[in-house]
């Protein structure tokens, strides 16, 4: 009688104890999909939306907002490199012409030299002229550890006799950091709108930046590969040189046994004659 009180009081509440955890489980899992949901969107109070699009917020360290600097990234951002035309020290006295001519050898520039770390899905340059993005140069690569050795080489180094600064960016989706209105020539913002606003290449340059690439990385290829045969046949001379020079060795004392050999017995023949002829 005691065991069966003790199974109607416990399995009513295991059961309830068991609803819970699943209720509760439940609400978890709710509350994580709706947190990845309004996630660097308008309605999350606790990330920046703007420096989750595009890796840069206007009220900067002041934001109210998180800004959760990634620890690795596809893409990385040259922080006001580009020296825009509107930017102090900038090329404000050239033409257009000269003004596209100058921005097209920046971006050949810098094509051709992050292109030795690795393939560039894109190199964007900023059109935008507030403070928090003016001059700003994304570059997003086909893999994370080309990233990090581009990182690693470029920041601390100099281009035209300006600092160059690099950061890893949390944007990955460059179509929903591109002010929509900007490639359609119709932004209302102007340079000061919060959205990235891409300076455009003309499409034939940058298919041959994107050929000359290739050849270069076929060509460093090449060469590392003959770097790496060298070294190796090399390492074989310089381990079959010590086996050599044992051979050589064992061949000398093999032919001075030999001698020896050869002289004790002309001696003994030469002492057995001489006692015969006594």
């Amino acid at each position: 009688h005691k065991e069966a009180r003790r199974e109607s009081i416990l399995l009513p509440l295991s059961l309830s104890i068991f609803q819970t955890n699943n209720q509760q489980q439940q609400n978890n899992t709710t509350m994580a999909k709706h947190l990845a949901r309004i996630h660097g969107t308008e309605e999350d109070k606790v990330n920046c939306p703007f420096y989750f699009k595009i890796g840069a917020c206007r009220h900067s360290d002041r934001c109210s907002r998180l800004h959760h600097k990634p620890a690795f990234s596809q893409t990385l951002l040259f922080q006001h490199l580009y020296k825009h035309p509107s930017a102090p020290g900038g090329p404000s006295n050239m033409t257009p012409a000269e003004q596209l001519e100058d921005f097209l050898s920046f971006y050949e520039d810098m094509y051709m030299e992050l292109s030795k770390f690795g393939r560039l899905e894109g190199l964007y340059v900023a059109d935008n002229v507030g403070d928090h993005m003016i001059g700003h140069v994304y570059a997003k690569f086909t893999d994370e550890e080309e990233a990090t050795d581009c990182l690693q080489v470029m920041h601390g180094r100099y281009y035209n006799g300006r600092l160059i600064l690099v950061e890893y960016s949390p944007v990955t989706d460059f179509r929903e950091a591109r002010c929509r209105d900007y490639d359609e020539e119709n932004c209302q913002r102007g340079g000061y709108c919060n959205f990235l606003h891409v300076r455009p290449v003309p499409f034939p340059l940058l298919q041959s930046l994107e050929d000359d690439a290739e050849a270069d990385r076929r060509e460093t290829a090449r060469q590392e590969a003959e770097a790496r045969s060298s070294r190796k046949k090399r390492r074989r001379e310089e381990r079959d040189r010590p086996r050599s020079r044992s051979n050589h060795r064992e061949e000398e004392d093999h032919h001075h046994h030999h001698r020896s050999s050869s002289d004790r017995h002309r001696e003994s023949s030469r002492s057995s004659r001489s006692r015969r002829d006594s």
